[in-house]
């Protein structure tokens, strides 16, 4: 597969100076191009991201209003540095406290450990939170071991609104991890995503396809020849919806979250069979929406994640937030 990049080693950069180009009134880089900032800070609990490059706009587009304050970048599916978490952490206002939020990733959770560590020396009063929402990766009763995926953007949202809103640092972590817990997400993919060197990652043969497959290429938990895209979204909705528990009466919000080579017109007719279900199950449907807020590089598929919401998520879900990369706006109501 061609790639359109210059130097390897200056991709990251170069990438950041492409995005900040287009809205210089909203971020400023950090002096190692390592991360992005939010120009205008706010007297508030800060939120830190931080992962590693490549499935956009996972990292980069989560810094915005209502949303991160701050976000730290490692190269292409490499953890950011300890030292640019660090140093994001330090140029965010901090004085009411910082919560840091990635995904559930082995690299991540250390480096972010090891710098809210780093940032108590300091002063900085530091939470985690790990989103584990891959519901293939790890059964219910392990939930705090599965990986973290495309329903980060759903738990960003609640963590963007609840800060916003100006709860203290604890109890917004409360609010965050119980989104958190709330949060279930099953992906199917349909061709293998490529590095930037243009190598697949994995193995799919033309005409399979892979439900649960990591967006690194890791094995799925079911592998069948391509079926009609009811028959996917059913398998999907059957394994979310015996997982997440979620019942007639409940409520939820949903995302159809598109990869790389996965069309609008394919999202579309897949969203129209989740609402057909959801419908039919007497699950109320609080938010039902399709983007592309965690694409992995180049791979064919999209991911379904399900928040089950209640008033008080709601609350903070509803609130206004907007980046470039990350458009989810609250449409009026009623």
């Amino acid at each position: 597969m061609n790639k359109i990049i210059n130097q390897p080693e200056q991709m990251i950069k170069e990438m950041i100076e492409g995005y900040i180009a287009t809205c210089p009134d909203l971020f400023e880089p950090l002096p190692d191009y390592k991360g992005i900032l939010m120009k205008r800070k706010k007297d508030k609990v800060s939120i830190v991201t931080g992962g590693g490059s490549g499935n956009e706009p996972w990292i980069l587009g989560y810094v915005g209003e209502g949303l991160a304050d701050g976000a730290a970048l490692g190269n292409v599916y490499i953890a950011p540095p300890a030292r640019a978490i660090l140093n994001v952490t330090k140029a965010v206002n901090h004085e009411k406290g910082v919560i840091y939020i990635c995904t559930n990733h082995a690299g991540d959770v250390l480096n972010f450990e090891l710098v809210g560590e780093l940032a108590q020396l300091d002063g900085i009063d530091t939470r985690c939170v790990f989103v584990a929402d891959d519901i293939t990766s790890a059964p219910r009763e392990k939930q705090e071991e599965r990986r973290g995926v495309a329903g980060v953007a759903l738990v960003m949202k609640v963590a963007g609104g609840a800060c916003d809103a100006g709860l203290p640092l604890d109890e917004a972590v409360r609010v965050i991890q119980k989104a958190n817990r709330n949060t279930f997400t099953f992906s199917v993919t349909t061709s293998p995503g490529y590095l930037p060197s243009g190598k697949a990652m994995c193995e799919l043969p033309e005409g399979f396809i892979e439900y649960g497959m990591g967006f690194n290429g890791e094995p799925g938990v079911l592998r069948t020849g391509l079926k009609p895209a009811d028959e996917i979204a059913d398998t999907m909705m059957d394994y979310l919806l015996k997982d997440c528990g979620a019942c007639a009466g409940d409520e939820v919000a949903v995302m159809v979250n598109g990869f790389g080579f996965t069309s609008l017109l394919e999202l579309c007719i897949v969203n129209r069979r989740v609402a057909e279900i959801l419908k039919g199950k007497g699950i109320k449907v609080h938010d039902l929406f399709i983007d592309s807020l965690f694409c992995p590089q180049g791979t064919g598929g999209f991911s379904i994640s399900i928040l089950k919401v209640d008033e008080e998520l709601k609350r903070y879900y509803d609130m206004p937030a907007y980046s470039p990369f990350f458009k989810k706006n609250n449409r009026p109501r009623g």
